[in-house]
């Protein structure tokens, strides 16, 4: 059985190994948004430095997020569209939660990119850190328990 890492599968793996491995970049997830957190924190304190590292930040989650939520997309989608009863719709609802989750992540990291030094991009990333922990959180209580059972 093969584990996995930040990379997808080329290949359709199983729903234990899915799941190791989604909730494995869960973690260092929670770590960078823990790290994200504490730095729209300084900047909301008026932190120089806190301010100058939210735009960095958010280009990390950006681009942590984007290869994440295709990882999902690979090992999940399969597997949840074999269960016959809720399957097409945990599958829609990945998918559209995804693409909001890009959305937001490209639409604030443009602005990062832009303007770095915008006061409100440190609450825009508090808020991002809160919503994406949440999604987290109800992923693991829901979605990666029905791929798992689906197979």
């Amino acid at each position: 059985m093969s584990e996995l890492g930040w990379s997808a599968p080329t290949v359709r793996v199983d729903a234990g190994t899915a799941r190791r491995g989604i909730l494995w970049q869960h973690e260092r997830i929670r770590e960078l948004l823990a790290r994200a957190r504490a730095i729209a924190d300084a900047a909301l304190d008026g932190d120089v430095a806190g301010s100058s590292a939210v735009a960095p930040i958010i280009a990390d989650l950006h681009s942590t997020l984007e290869v994440h939520l295709s990882f999902e997309e690979r090992v999940l989608l399969p597997l949840l569209s074999e269960d016959s009863n809720a399957g097409i719709e945990r599958v829609e609802r990945l998918r559209e939660e995804h693409k909001r989750q890009r959305d937001v992540l490209l639409a604030i990291d443009r602005e990062a990119c832009a303007q770095p030094q915008l006061p409100t991009l440190a609450a825009k990333l508090a808020f991002l850190t809160s919503w994406l922990l949440a999604d987290m959180d109800e992923e693991e209580r829901s979605l990666v328990p029905a791929a798992v059972a689906a197979v």
